[in-house]
């Protein structure tokens, strides 16, 4: 017996060196002389999986278990089974060879492989957890849970072991870019920057740690850098529409919107990309480039892409709304995105009630401001009701439509004619003779690319030396407790009473945040500080033909709205420098009652 044994260990040690041939060689003399030994029928079995024969393994492993119902049989015979497809079977045996052998780390690695393949995604989690209790610098089992975690969303913990496989494995660029991309997926920019950067050094020209460190430097604002790694990627994976549409989304920030809208029509000119994620992140992008040129009536259309990227699941039995009046029943319009987009499309919900009777679904902390709203026609008074926190959609609503969607099923191909459309009282103790001037410098941190629109305290430092002028913070979340120089804070709670703050200032100066879309849906003066190549919205095509009384242009999405825009795609320590000395001259010459030419 001890024979055989050596026999079938030598056979084993010739095949995990690649040896195929000599270690069958070997087994089959040895299976010649005892045709029921177990082992050397588990080794032929080894032998098969290793040349690509699953289903020669599955029937040897089989008949090695009649014998002898060994852990590790079992596991071979799972892993034939799995790559057979067959993978019930496979989880049933591989599930045996745990509860024999629980400390046979390839047991739980390979069960949780089926499980994986299976869609039960928590069962395979555990597997793999179990393995790392038996195995933990596996750095092939830390790979596998952090890959499973990562793609539910935990990318926290993802981080830690993507870390510890990265320690492993300090010379294997693959670590360090999938370190770098859960970095990135963290919003730790500047930890992914320099990550993503070593693993280009370890291992140049791999288009996915290339796509993934443009996409890290452009949220850092290093535009042109960015646009020199993706353009890389891009050359070394032509055909990869992932790639194609983030370098598309690079050329438009750098204003290269021709060459971004080539790219981007080529994707959805692919039939086999056009119908997947990555064509309706290209139709969605085009919508943005085309919006940005002033080309509504496209933009719009292609802009209904969004749905497809984020479907709308509340109300799975309602069916969306085609932009005709319905013959009976209620539409429920809801908000979607950001409070911000809500705030700009409440403007086209008039032009919504002359075409349907509405049930309006807004995010709670608009729920009273919405109630400002003038309705000199009666309209809203008659036609809308507006869905309270937590209430159930009434039985005659027939159809449902997203605000954003406004535009593009009522065929409005410009913006609709601008009057002030919330109107909050003035907040006690608001006014008085002292120029008062509200401040916004930060957006939502948690959007990837908030780094861009938002402005470092310090970058607005020299705001507060402007004399003569009382400041007041608007700042909402983490950035309002590190004000850029001290300023008197507006009461807290809901936007109607962030509305009633700024109805009670005599202007106000933002960054790209819903701040800015509440002052210009009051009519409110509002300065808006914008980063180069920005949001669709405030692009040059939306502005007013005649000479703004301040800054470089006016919105005509907001008249009393006038922008400073960055002039190029400068570094982030420099980006804002301009626009900021442009708003604290323009703000010295606005305290003293001179307008821009004076």
């Amino acid at each position: 017996m001890d024979g055989r044994q050596d026999e079938v260990a030598g056979a084993m040690a010739r095949l995990a060196e690649g040896d195929r041939d000599g270690a069958a060689s070997v087994l089959r003399a040895a299976l010649a002389r005892a045709p029921d030994d177990p082992e050397i029928l588990h080794g032929m079995a080894c032998v098969a999986r290793a040349s690509g024969r699953a289903d020669l393994a599955i029937g040897l492993a089989g008949r090695a278990i009649a014998i002898l119902p060994a852990a590790h049989f079992h596991i071979t015979l799972g892993c034939a089974l799995h790559e057979q497809g067959h993978l019930e079977p496979a989880r049933a045996a591989l599930r045996v060879a745990t509860l024999r052998e629980p400390r046979d780390v390839r047991g739980h690695a390979a069960l949780a492989a089926v499980l994986g393949a299976m869609g039960r995604g928590a069962e395979a989690e555990a597997s793999l957890r179990a393995a790392l209790a038996l195995r933990p610098a596996d750095a092939a089992l830390l790979h596998g849970l952090a890959a499973r975690l990562s793609g539910r969303g935990a990318h926290g913990e993802a981080e830690d072991l993507y870390r510890r496989v990265r320690d492993l494995c300090p010379e294997e660029g693959a670590a360090w870019a999938n370190h770098g991309a859960v970095l990135f997926a963290l919003n730790r920019h500047e930890e992914a920057l320099a990550v993503l950067e070593r693993a280009d050094g370890l291992v140049p020209d791999v288009a996915e740690t290339l796509n993934n460190l443009g996409l890290v430097r452009m949220a850092l604002g290093h535009l042109p850098q960015a646009g020199v790694a993706l353009a890389r990627a891009a050359r070394l994976a032509p055909e990869d529409a992932r790639i194609a549409v983030n370098r598309a989304t690079i050329l438009a920030e750098l204003g290269e919107d021709g060459a971004a809208e080539r790219l981007l029509r080529g994707v959805l000119a692919d039939p086999v990309a056009a119908g997947g994620a990555e064509g309706a992140r290209a139709a969605f992008n085009l919508g943005t480039v085309l919006l940005a040129r002033g080309d509504l009536a496209a933009g719009w259309r292609f802009f209904e892409a969004r749905t497809r990227l984020l479907p709308e699941g509340r109300w799975p039995d309602i069916a969306p709304w085609d932009g005709v009046a319905p013959p009976r029943g209620r539409l429920l319009l809801h908000a979607e995105q950001g409070v911000g987009d809500a705030l700009q499309f409440l403007r086209y919900l008039p032009y919504c009630l002359e075409r349907a009777r509405v049930v309006l679904e807004l995010p709670p902390e608009l729920q009273r401001l919405v109630g400002t709203t003038p309705d000199p026609d009666g309209l809203i008074a008659s036609r809308c009701t507006v869905l309270r926190p937590g209430g159930s959609v009434p039985g005659d609503v027939v159809a449902r439509c997203a605000l954003l969607s406004l535009p593009h099923l009522l065929g409005m191909a410009e913006p609709p004619p601008f009057a002030p459309y919330l109107l909050p009282a003035l907040s006690a103790g608001a006014g008085g003779g002292e120029r008062r001037v509200g401040v916004c410098w930060a957006g939502n941190p948690a959007y990837r690319f908030d780094r861009r629109r938002s402005i470092p305290p310090e970058e607005l430092a020299p705001l507060g030396e402007v004399a003569g002028v009382r400041f007041v913070s608007l700042q909402h979340g983490v950035a309002a407790g590190d004000p850029p120089f001290a300023m008197e804070a507006a009461a807290s709670g809901d936007w109607l009473e962030t509305a009633r703050a700024i109805a009670g200032l005599d202007l106000v100066v933002t960054v790209d945040t819903a701040i800015a879309h509440l002052a210009g849906a009051m009519g409110r003066p509002v300065w808006l500080l914008n980063r180069f190549g920005g949001d669709w919205r405030w692009s040059a095509a939306f502005d007013r033909a005649e000479r703004p009384c301040w800054g470089d242009a006016a919105s005509r999405w907001y008249p009393s709205l006038d922008l400073f825009r960055q002039a190029g795609p400068d570094m982030p320590a420099c980006a804002w420098r301009g626009p900021v000395a442009a708003v604290c001259a323009a703000l010295s010459r606005w305290r003293d009652g001179r307008l821009a030419g004076d």
